[in-house]
């Protein structure tokens, strides 16, 4: 008799844990965040600590800011910061609080990350813009033959400046 009980309360009890929509199931407490920049082949930091060449994914705790920094020789410096923010589970209305303990409440944004880096090749100011702009293309191909950038990155930089000039 108690086993005709039993297995119907144990059955129901299973099927609401299955669709109570636990996020810690469903997300998980990481979540991959992908990062590429323009040029490719930069340095990656996430808080500090170098994690590989664009374009990478990392996985990072959704319940925890990141600061990821990206660096190239020949290029200004990039900083982006990684933020938990509210997801779909946070709305509902009822909650696990294992979803609140591991963060799958949240959801870091931005999850996909691009960047284009800016040369970091100084501006003169002469006046003539035209002399400027030389000088700037100059100093790129300066970087080139001395092998500190490659091809690429001398197009993109040469492509910038340019475009720059012609705003």
């Amino acid at each position: 008799m108690k086993l005709r009980v039993l297995v119907p309360v144990l059955f129901i009890g299973i099927a609401l844990l299955c669709s109570s929509g636990c996020a810690v199931l469903s997300k998980g407490r990481t979540q991959m965040v992908v990062v590429r920049s323009t040029p490719e082949g930069a340095t990656g930091l996430v808080n500090g600590i170098e994690v590989g060449k664009t374009p990478f994914k990392i996985r990072l705790v959704r319940s925890s800011a990141a600061t990821i920094e990206i660096r190239k020789e020949g290029f200004e410096e990039a900083q982006i910061a990684v933020l938990p923010m509210s997801n779909e589970y946070n709305r509902r209305y009822l909650r696990w609080g294992l979803d609140y303990e591991f963060g799958s409440m949240t959801d870091l944004s931005p999850g996909d990350i691009n960047v284009t880096l800016r040369p970091a090749i100084a501006a003169e100011d002469r006046g003539d813009r035209f002399q400027e702009m030389s000088l700037r293309i100059m100093r790129a191909d300066a970087m080139l033959a001395a092998k500190e950038i490659t091809p690429q990155d001398h197009k993109v930089i040469v492509r910038q400046i340019a475009h720059s000039y012609t705003r």
